[in-house]
């Protein structure tokens, strides 16, 4: 194969996969959205009207040890993909009363709390608690912040907060975005968090199963791998082709057999 034709099937298949970026619908992710893609549907406590049926939500715990009244490092994800929530607690954050000799850490979703006048709840509702009374978190060292990570159902906009909920308020914490749809926020206390965004979650957006690739992407992509298939076999044949023809220039005839002339590697 020549290297313009090499060329023009290298340009057909990046022609292929421009046409897909072009044909795919803009609110569709892109075809590589993250280790793990895709994400599955959000698993909701009590689902919003005209969501679909999903699996229950699960809880994460951490079992840590303690010494002299202050717990080891704790870290814990639910277990959906991904995880709806995750806590970091780094070690001797944690008092535990005296005599304690394990803590274990939990994070578990609960029956929805009213969100704000004017504001909706985009996540579930999550008990961060510890199994036993009296323990406090002291988030009072800088370079080792508590965090909060929560998923919400969709990745609409305006950004959303995590807010805590205490003394029958919601209250905001540090929030920032770690992905299209989920969000790191710091962790004051153990107690009650969720995502609250500015709008009613668009149930147009829930996934219900299905993957966040169109089809028109999984055929565009599917017809790229072709080319790229194509572009193999040419190779390999083109190989096989100049093996045969250093196979013939071996078996032209010598010099003596050209009577003397030299062998310049042109037939007669």
């Amino acid at each position: 194969m020549t290297d313009g034709r090499r060329a023009w099937l290298v340009l057909a298949a990046l022609a292929v996969l421009a046409v897909g970026w072009a044909l795919a619908p803009r609110s569709t992710p892109p075809l590589y959205d993250g280790v793990g893609f895709p994400d599955e549907p959000y698993r909701f406590v009590v689902k919003p009207a005209g969501a679909c049926d999903t699996k229950v939500p699960t809880a994460g715990s951490e079992t840590t040890t303690v010494s002299a009244g202050k717990a080891g490092a704790v870290t814990l994800s639910t277990a959906e993909q991904a995880p709806q929530i995750s806590v970091l607690i780094p070690s001797e954050l944690l008092s535990v009363p005296s005599g304690t000799p394990r803590l274990t850490i939990t994070a578990k979703p609960v029956q929805p709390v009213p969100a704000p006048h004017g504001r909706y709840l985009w996540s579930n509702v999550y008990d961060v608690e510890a199994t036993i009374p009296g323990v406090t978190l002291h988030d009072t060292d800088p370079s080792r912040p508590t965090t909060i990570t929560l998923r919400a159902a969709t990745a609409q906009r305006p950004t959303p907060t995590i807010e805590r909920y205490l003394n029958g308020r919601w209250m905001p914490v540090t929030t920032a975005p770690a992905g299209r749809d989920i969000y790191n926020g710091s962790l004051p206390s153990l107690g009650r968090y969720a995502v609250i965004g500015d709008s009613p979650i668009n149930v147009s957006d829930l996934q219900c199963g299905k993957s966040s690739t169109s089809s028109t992407g999984i055929l565009i992509a599917s017809a790229a791998g072709g080319v790229v298939v194509l572009l193999a076999v040419f190779g390999i044949l083109r190989r096989r082709r100049t093996r045969t023809d250093l196979a013939k220039g071996d078996a032209l005839p010598s010099d003596d057999e050209n009577d003397g002339q030299p062998n310049t590697g042109e037939r007669a």
